[in-house]
């Protein structure tokens, strides 16, 4: 399932780089194109992989090489770390939700 194009200009929003608005800033600093192909330069990940709950606090910017070589990987718990510290960072309120998808996965 998609995410809608409303929940994805919302995260573009809310993950817009402060000097650039053509780029968003992933969990590691890296800037991501806006403008570009969302399947070969980045991609919002469902932290609860739940593919249905399209909520802006389950959804975290990746580059396409973080979400397929190091989310899907199976010694990846470094990469769901640094996840978890980005996310409750931004939504602390919702950290018992990352504990259970990225620390005790």
């Amino acid at each position: 399932m998609e995410i809608p194009k409303k929940v994805r200009e919302e995260l573009d929003k809310i993950y817009e780089a402060y000097d650039n608005q053509a780029y968003i800033i992933d969990y590691k600093g890296q800037y991501l194109p806006k403008k570009s192909d969302v399947f070969t330069i980045r991609h919002y990940h469902h932290i609860d992989r739940d593919r249905s709950n399209n909520e802006l606090w389950n959804l975290v910017p990746l580059s396409y090489q973080d979400h397929i070589i190091e989310i899907h990987s199976k010694n990846n718990q470094i990469v769901k770390q640094a996840i978890y510290d980005f996310m409750i960072e931004r939504y602390p309120e919702h950290e018992e939700h990352y504990r259970k998808y990225l620390l005790n996965d």
